[in-house]
């Protein structure tokens, strides 16, 4: 660790006048954004072990050669050495054969939504991978599909008015890529009632911690209010992440959105298209402006999305993973992504992940950034504030995240060209937040810095630096 140097360092006035004039121009170009402000709305809070939470996501058929649960549940001591706390399993029900997509179909063309995918194991061998979990102190969320089913879904025959239909009859999904699928039909209540059983269903039968909804967004937002109340009290500390990015849907009952605004703003950034400052704009507003006690999903990949490492690159991933697990939310790991897989898995074939073939560095740099959220609650539960900054050259970011009894100061380069001359300004409140702690760097940047003026000669290429506070 290297010492907060509190030393003055008073860089000349030309410079400091310039850094001013970038400053002011980066506000302007900045504040075209907008976001209607949610900010006056209070969701229920997240369960303690969401919000401080780490979610690791597990495509069953492909996370080992066996594609089972019992494989998954071998793995465990990996993932627990790993510090997540979070499994989500995406949906683990029998798939449909009926048009479906390459030899083994998607997952999310559902053939039977209370019955489990006999490739996968059996009622007994899910129950055993859910206890011991819990026994592990860990949490574990099943992956829901309310939107549509497989083409030969065991209730078309039965209830063909639960789905969608043309004037001529024939079923029909909204999404027309989606060809191995039929969308249900919420304006039928007893649809609604057997979507809010089946949620129900495996709560009671298999005390899963709570759901991933697909698409959630294309469902009617007023079933999830009365759905998502319904399993709170069925399970009052269960924990809801819609995949949709909208803060309404949170007023509805869901804890978390998807991320997708800032995920795709930093493909940008890599591919040199934004400066690194746009990110950290987006989350202040997004801060500011959602409703209160939010949990954002924040990710570098998914199941749907490359893979990290070989979408960001050797050289950038770990400038980009640091920044990503200082920031507000619920950081996600994509199983593989933290030994550095570069293929992403198909959702239509088998593959499986190389373990054998895991990056050592790339695994011990997820472990240390697991650990150091954990180890600062600033960045669990602490506030957000973006910092004005600007360079002579280059692109810098910068925020600091705080609470009552720590702090940090994140400034991150996310592009290939090292920054020079840099200047974070700050206000009197904000210079007086940070004169009340502590301060030491976290791992070895090769440069002191100043509280007082927070200037550096240089961030180099694809470096984030962390600075901790302590009252």
């Amino acid at each position: 660790m290297l010492s907060f140097s509190i030393k003055k360092f008073k860089p000349t006035i030309i410079v400091l006048s310039l850094l001013y004039i970038v400053l002011w121009c980066d506000s302007q170009q900045n504040s075209e954004r907008e976001l209607p402000d949610f900010s006056h709305h209070k969701i229920p809070s997240p369960p303690h072990w969401a919000r401080a939470g780490i979610l690791y996501e597990v495509f069953p058929r492909v996370f080992s050669k066996e594609g089972t649960f019992a494989a998954i549940q071998s793995r465990l001591n990996h993932i627990q050495d790993l510090g997540v706390n979070i499994i989500w399993l995406m949906p683990i029900h029998p798939v449909g054969e009926k048009g479906r997509k390459g030899s083994l179909g998607s997952p999310y063309a559902v053939q039977d939504f209370r019955k489990i995918n006999p490739d996968y194991g059996n009622i007994g061998d899910l129950k055993n991978l859910v206890d011991e979990v819990h026994r592990r102190g860990m949490k574990i969320i099943l992956d829901m599909v309310p939107n549509h089913a497989a083409l030969d879904n065991s209730l078309i025959q039965s209830y063909p008015e639960w789905f969608m239909r043309d004037e001529s009859g024939q079923f029909i999904r909204k999404e027309k890529e989606w060809s191995d699928t039929v969308d249900f039909n919420y304006s039928n209540p007893e649809m609604r009632k057997y979507m809010l059983e089946t949620l129900v269903y495996w709560i009671k039968e298999f005390d899963i911690d709570g759901y991933r909804c697909d698409v959630a967004g294309c469902v009617p937002y007023e079933f999830w209010q009365e759905a998502l109340q319904v399993l709170r009290q069925e399970k009052p500390d269960i924990y809801l992440l819609a995949e949709w990015e909208d803060p309404e849907i949170l007023l509805n009952g869901f804890h978390s959105d998807y991320g997708w605004t800032e995920y795709h703003t930093l493909v940008d950034i890599r591919k040199g298209v934004l400066r690194t400052a746009e990110v950290v704009n987006i989350i202040q507003e997004i801060e500011e402006k959602y409703p209160q006690n939010h949990l954002r999903l924040r990710f570098l990949e998914n199941h749907d999305e490359q893979r990290s490492m070989s979408l960001f690159g050797a050289q950038a991933i770990e400038s980009y993973a640091t920044l990503l697990f200082t920031l507000p939310g619920l950081p996600l790991i994509y199983a593989g992504q933290e030994i550095g897989e570069l293929e992403t898995p198909s959702l239509f074939e088998k593959s499986h992940i190389q373990w054998e073939q895991a990056d050592p560095s790339l695994l011990n740099m997820y472990k240390n950034l697991i650990n150091l959220r954990k180890s600062n609650s600033c960045f669990t539960r602490g506030n957000f504030r973006l910092l004005p900054v600007a360079s002579l050259n280059g692109s810098v970011g910068a925020f600091c995240r705080w609470d009552d009894v720590s702090a940090a100061l994140v400034v991150s380069n996310l592009r290939s060209k090292a920054a020079e001359k840099v200047l974070i300004s700050l206000s009197d409140e904000q210079r007086s937040l940070l004169e009340k702690y502590r301060w030491s760097a976290y791992g070895s940047v090769g440069e002191t810095v100043d509280v007082q003026t927070l200037y550096f000669e240089s961030i180099q290429a694809f470096q984030t630096r962390i600075y901790l506070g302590e009252i």
